[in-house]
C-alpha cells in the first residue's frame, strides 16, 4: 500500500494556488489543507470544487459562519484511510494580537480535542502548531498552542501537520510524533507526504 498526499496551509485567497491545484490535485490520493484558505466564500467554494479528494480544517482567518456546512471539513472529525491510517482534524487557534474570527481560548481547545479519537496511526491536521515546536515568530516569541502540545503528548499521533506560522517550515520529531510545519501556500509552497512499506517520506517544495 502506498499513498501520496499533498499538504497545504495558509493560501489566503491566492488565485494562483487554484490554478496549480487544478493541474495537480488528481495526482494525489488526498489533498489536506491546514487552514487559512481564504476569507471569501466564493474562493472556498472554487477551491473545494476542484476535486473530491480535498479535505481541510479552518484557520483563524476564515470568515465562515459555519465551516462544517462546507464539504469535506475535518474539524473534530476522523476519517479512515488506506493502510489502517486515519486523519483527525481540528481548526482555529488560541487568541492572537489580531482579533481574527477563528480564535478560541486554550481551555476550550483542550476541552474539544481531548476526546477526539487520536491514536498512533493518526495524521492530526491542525491549523496552529504545538507550543514550542516550529512556532517562532518575530523576537523569538512562540505562537503555538499549549493545548495542541498537550494533546500531542497525551495521544501521540504518528504525524501532526500544521500551518499558521508563515515564516517557518520544517519537521521535528518529538517522542513518537513527527511535527510538520507547512510553508505558506500563498507563496506556492507545499509538502508532499508519501506513506508506504513502513516508510514516511516528507518533501518540501514548490506546489
Amino acid at each position: 500500500m502506498k499513498m501520496k498526499i499533498l499538504l497545504l496551509a495558509d493560501i489566503h485567497g491566492e488565485e494562483a494556488v487554484l490554478d496549480r491545484l487544478r493541474a495537480v490535485a488528481s495526482k494525489y490520493d488526498y489533498v489536506l489543507i491546514a487552514g487559512d484558505i481564504g476569507r471569501s466564500v466564493s474562493f472556498m467554494e472554487d477551491l473545494l470544487s476542484i476535486s473530491d479528494n480535498i479535505y481541510w480544517v479552518p484557520g483563524n482567518s476564515e470568515e465562515l459562519d459555519s465551516p462544517d456546512k462546507y464539504p469535506r471539513c475535518l474539524h473534530k472529525q476522523r476519517m479512515e484511510i488506506a493502510g489502517g491510517f486515519n486523519i483527525v482534524g481540528f481548526g482555529f487557534t488560541p487568541p492572537t494580537p489580531f482579533g481574527t474570527p477563528g480564535e478560541m481560548r486554550e481551555e476550550e481547545i483542550y476541552a474539544q480535542m481531548r476526546d477526539l479519537p487520536i491514536d498512533g496511526k493518526t495524521i492530526l491536521l491542525t491549523h496552529v502548531p504545538p507550543y514550542g515546536l516550529l512556532d517562532e515568530v518575530e523576537a523569538g516569541l512562540h505562537a503555538g498552542s499549549h493545548s495542541v502540545r498537550k494533546i500531542m503528548e497525551e495521544a501521540r499521533p504518528l504525524l501532526l501537520i500544521c500551518g499558521h506560522i508563515h515564516d517557518v517550515e520544517g519537521k521535528q520529531k518529538i517522542g513518537e510524533t513527527t511535527v510538520v510545519q507547512l510553508p505558506a501556500g500563498k507563496n506556492l509552497r507545499s509538502v508532499v507526504l508519501e506513506i508506504g512499506e513502513g516508510q514516511l517520506n516528507i518533501t518540501m517544495g514548490q506546489l
